[in-house]
């Protein structure tokens, strides 16, 4: 038992290159979880449905490839070319995408909880109606992305780019969005409730039914927000533009 338990110690103290070269090498035409396919190209793939799980893929391209519904449980995808890819209906729980290229990738209808995006592209990218409980989006460039009715529940998006983001009925309760650019941004009957906003930027945003109850506004701006129904009971170290705005409504 102790020779296990020191071999598990000396196993994560390892620099990821030393244990990744322990990962056997997939066959690029028959990609299985648990390889290191770092060598392969995707680009244009058809792997529907497949299971990459716990997979290496760092920096492969996958442009325009099929991996609707496929199985990336634990799998490695830093610095990997997504573009124009379709993963809708795909399982990435816990998926490793920093600094990935999802240029208007379909994450549709997925399963990206506790997910690592941080400093993502998603320009463009379509992620409406998924579960990304507790994942990470933090300096991510997502300008113009579609993320409606998803469930973003304790989600990390601090100092990431949502300029004119669509984000209707989504929630994000719980989760924190400091410093976060949200101008533009259609909110409509999305739930910020318990959130952190601190320091956010949601001028002009469209706000009619959101919920932003018990969430944290301290130097949030609001300016030419649309607030129309929008719920900010209990919330917290509202800025006094905003409170100006919801006394004339």
């Amino acid at each position: 038992m102790k020779l296990h338990c020191l071999m598990v110690l000396f196993l994560a103290c390892m620099p990821m290159e030393i244990i990744a070269s322990e990962f056997p090498g997939g066959d690029c035409d028959s990609p299985a979880s648990d390889q290191d396919l770092r060598h392969c190209d995707f680009s244009a793939a058809k792997f529907h449905g497949i299971d990459l799980s716990r997979s290496l893929l760092d920096g492969v391209k996958m442009q325009n490839a099929d991996f609707s519904n496929a199985r990336l449980v634990g799998a490695s995808l830093r610095k990997a070319d997504l573009k124009w890819a379709d993963f809708s209906g795909a399982n990435l729980s816990g998926a490793d995408l920093r600094k990935a290229d999802l240029f208007h990738t379909n994450l549709d209808d997925g399963i990206l909880d506790d997910a690592d995006l941080r400093e993502a592209n998603m320009f463009g990218t379509d992620i409406n109606r998924v579960r990304a409980r507790r994942a990470r989006f933090d300096a991510a460039y997502m300008k113009d992305v579609l993320m409606e009715e998803s469930d973003l529940s304790g989600a990390v998006f601090d100092q990431a780019f949502m300029l004119r983001a669509v984000l209707i009925g989504s929630r994000f309760d719980g989760a924190k969005l400091r410093q976060v650019t949200l101008t533009g941004a259609a909110l409509e009957d999305t739930s910020f409730s318990g959130a952190d906003l601190g320091g956010a930027l949601l001028n002009g945003a469209q706000c009619a039914g959101a919920i932003f109850s018990e969430a944290n506004l301290q130097d949030s701006r609001f300016v030419n927000a649309r607030l129309r129904g929008a719920d900010f009971t209990g919330a917290l170290a509202a800025p006094a533009h905003l409170l100006d705005m919801l006394s004339t409504r």
